[in-house]
């Protein structure tokens, strides 16, 4: 386990392309968001859910709704931030349904000098599968305040360390847990493979 290490598992979002809600898809026999806090909790000292505006309740995590509701991703890192108990958070959005639970360790290993560590996959930044500093709330609400309301907008604003392919491939070599499901193609997709996953 890495002392110190908060999970929190985005899972407010509005889901427009997949066109339902991501968070309470099935993921045989449970939801893709319990299925990353089941994979998840073992490397993480506590669990966090940013749920947006939703009523979810998940057994061992801990659920916090919005403080800048309909604002993106990047309100669901703050909301995050703001409740986690340790000085980083490692951010996954609910659907990376396949992030290796080696992944986030390794992140907080490199955080170290920065606010955040954010990995780099294709050429694009991963900031919703990154660790960063509780420090970093009152940013984000100046960048909220001020109509900045992406991650990039973030990452472009704070030191971050970012982690290329060939680092991330020494504690995950296929690169499996960057694929996130953004359409009812990609669920079904992901679906099909899952008899052959790990």
């Amino acid at each position: 386990m890495t002392r110190g290490l908060s999970l929190v598992v985005l899972a407010g979002g509005q889901s427009r392309r997949m066109g339902r809600d991501k968070a309470t898809l099935s993921a045989g026999g449970q939801s893709l968001t319990e299925r990353i806090i089941e994979r998840l909790t073992p490397v993480v000292d506590e669990v966090i859910v940013a749920a947006g505006t939703a009523n979810l309740e998940l057994g061992g995590a801990r659920t916090v709704r919005d403080h800048f509701a309909g604002a993106g991703p990047l309100a669901g890192i703050h909301t995050g931030l703001r409740a986690a108990r340790f000085d980083y958070a490692w951010v996954v959005a609910c659907d990376y349904p396949d992030v290796d639970p080696a992944i986030g360790p390794y992140l907080a290993g490199a955080v170290t000098g920065f606010e955040a560590a954010v990995p780099l996959v294709a050429g694009q930044a991963q900031g919703v599968c990154a660790v960063y500093s509780v420090r970093l709330t009152a940013l984000i609400e100046q960048l909220i305040d001020s109509g900045r309301r992406s991650v990039g907008a973030l990452l472009e604003s704070c030191p971050v360390r970012y982690l290329d392919e060939a680092e991330l491939r020494q504690v995950e070599p296929e690169l499996r847990s960057f694929r996130n499901l953004n359409t009812p193609a990609d669920y079904e997709e992901w679906v099909r493979s899952m008899p052959a996953r790990r």
